[in-house]
Formats: C-alpha cells, structure tokens, sequence
C-alpha cells in the first residue's frame, strides 16, 4: 500500500512537470509569436502568409539543432567522454556536426527564400534581430528566475 502511494505521488508530480513543460513551452511560443508579430509589424494579411511558413521552417532548425547537439553529446558519451576520444571518433563526430551545420545553414537559405515572397528585406532583417532579441530576454528571465528560486 506505502509502495503504491508513492508511485502514485511520483507519477502525479511527473505528470504535472511534464504538464507544465509543455504550458510553458506553449506560453513560449505565444510570446515569440507576438514579439515577432510586433517587431516586423505585420499585416493580417502578411501574418496570414508568414506564420505557417515560419512555423514550418523553424519546427525543422528546431529538429536538427537537437539532433547536432544530443548527437554530439550522445556520441562522446557513448565513447566514454572527452578524454576517452580516438582521433577517428573525435573526426566522425566533427565531420557529422559539420553535416547537421550545412542542413541548418540550407534550411535557414530555404526560409528566407520562401519569406521574400511574403515580406520585405528589411522586415526579414527585423525577423532576425527579433529572434536573436527574443532567445536573449528568454535566457536572461530563465536566470533571473533561477537566481530568484521560482
């Protein structure tokens, strides 16, 4: 019976993380949807247009991102850590970083040519300015949070 309930209790306070991951990557993505929205001041029209668009492009930098970073670390890890690297593993894995690096390098190409066709130059410009602006006042919150115990 003690057993039980404690699984029980794990498996509510897991569930809820996880619950509250996921609203606060949702919430996440509301706040970048308005900053970005604003910064380029889009018309409904253009919103319209532009957000599947982004949404597309960005789910896919977002995919391979994760797979040069997890697999990166995944690799070194499988072979036991840094200082148990062979050069021929430490080669295979700068050459597959490299691989990861070019598809999000034509990936962002593929964005940018796809958005041309729906917005200005200059609001691409802004586009990116906004996403580097947005990243940062996230990461400063996540430590101000941090530094604060919430």
């Amino acid at each position: 019976m003690k057993k039980t309930l404690i699984i029980a209790v794990i498996l509510i306070f897991t569930a809820s993380s996880i619950f509250a991951q996921k609203m606060n990557r949702q919430r996440i993505k509301l706040l970048k949807t308005a900053f970005i929205t604003e910064a380029l001041n889009l018309t409904p029209n253009e919103a319209e247009k532009f957000w599947p668009v982004y949404n597309l492009y960005s789910e896919k930098l977002q995919e391979l991102k994760f797979k040069l970073e997890g697999g990166m670390f995944q690799e070194i890890q499988i072979a036991g850590g840094i200082e148990s690297l062979t050069e021929k593993k430490a080669q295979e894995i700068i050459d597959q970083s490299l691989i990861y690096e070019k598809e999000i390098s034509d990936v962002k190409i593929k964005m940018i040519k796809e958005l041309s066709k729906i917005i200005s130059a200059i609001q691409i410009v802004k586009l990116q300015k906004s996403e580097k602006d947005f990243n940062r006042r996230i990461l400063q919150e996540f430590g101000r949070r941090r530094r604060n115990g919430q």
